[in-house]
């Protein structure tokens, strides 16, 4: 909990925490937050949007028990997120988060990277980056045993302790600076306040350091943003949006970021011309990303972003494009 403490601040004021009794409190405002089975609760209910938050959580475990996936499954958790590669399932929700997480293992993550995973729910992403020498953290609403922050101690078991801290995204209790990479996977979409989100992660990020969002749901400019796919959800109380990949450029350039790399989350361009475009150096890829993107439908899309700045521990500049 002391190294874990360097990082950690009162998601209300941004004030240093520190430990008392069962729990945290802030130096600040006073506030106290308890820890549970390890995982610093860090939701607290005066922040804008917690009624929404709180019922999405009951959402996320309604619809698990509702679909058969909220019991314990070892030999999928084991393989996340590749189980179509492992199990021969038919997914192209999780073909395309296999490829986007790929992306990222293979062209950005070093080893000696601190890593903040934003809405992990499980934390599967720890057992491929701590041993790559990451050091891993995840944060989620969720903290749910079996499909949230809890499930973590099932990967905790595979490849050693890291840190899980329940918290908001738009409100994330770290200080400035702490993380040489941050990502997400499908859980921008999530937010009530895209920009804010965002805003949050590059505020967290080393300068120099990689800012991810992996498989993000975008739809094409003129459809709808109520995307009938999502209604179910809705309906469940989980909060879902749909936006275009430019509102996903906008909201990242806004927050001081600049982009490294779009891409189709499955890999796969729709067109001919997307196929031409993509031989372009340097910016060919993502502009025909983008491009095909805003003229698809509903689709997915990847973007990494990097926060200008100099050396952050790690050698950010070496990377591959």
């Amino acid at each position: 909990m002391t190294a874990l403490l360097e990082v950690l601040r009162c998601p209300v004021c941004g004030a240093e925490l520190q430990e008392t009794g069962g729990g945290l409190a802030c130096t600040g405002c006073g506030r106290e937050f308890p820890v549970e089975n390890g995982i610093p609760r860090l939701l607290d209910d005066s922040l804008p949007g917690m009624p929404e938050k709180r019922a999405e959580i009951a959402g996320w475990v309604a619809k698990a028990q509702a679909e058969s996936w909220y019991e314990r499954n070892d030999e999928v958790d084991a393989v996340l997120p590749y189980i179509c590669r492992e199990l021969g399932i038919d997914d192209s929700d999780w073909r395309a988060t296999e490829h986007s997480f790929s992306v990222l293992l293979d062209r950005y993550v070093e080893p000696g990277m601190s890593v903040l995973e934003v809405g992990a729910a499980k934390c599967w992403g720890a057992q491929h980056l701590i041993p790559r020498g990451c050091e891993y953290m995840g944060t989620d609403i969720l903290a749910d045993a079996n499909i949230g922050l809890g499930r973590g101690t099932f990967y905790a078991e595979r490849v050693g302790e890291f840190p899980r801290v329940q918290a908001d995204a738009e409100y994330l209790p770290f200080a400035d600076e702490s993380f040489d990479l941050l990502y997400c996977v499908a859980a921008l979409h999530h937010a009530l306040d895209l920009s804010r989100m965002v805003s949050e992660m590059a505020r967290v990020a080393r300068p120099g350091g990689l800012v991810a969002a992996l498989n993000e749901g975008t739809r094409a400019i003129g459809r709808s943003a109520d995307a009938p796919s999502q209604r179910a959800e809705r309906e469940l109380g989980i909060n879902e949006h749909v936006h275009t990949v430019w509102a996903y450029v906008r909201g990242f350039r806004r927050a001081g970021l600049r982009i490294r790399r779009v891409e189709h989350a499955d890999g796969e361009f729709r067109t001919r011309l997307g196929r031409v475009l993509k031989h372009v150096p340097k910016v060919g890829w993502s502009a025909a990303s983008v491009l095909e993107q805003s003229l698809s439908g509903y689709s997915p899309v990847t973007l990494v972003l990097r926060r200008p700045g100099g050396y952050s521990g790690v050698s950010v500049y070496a990377r591959k494009p």
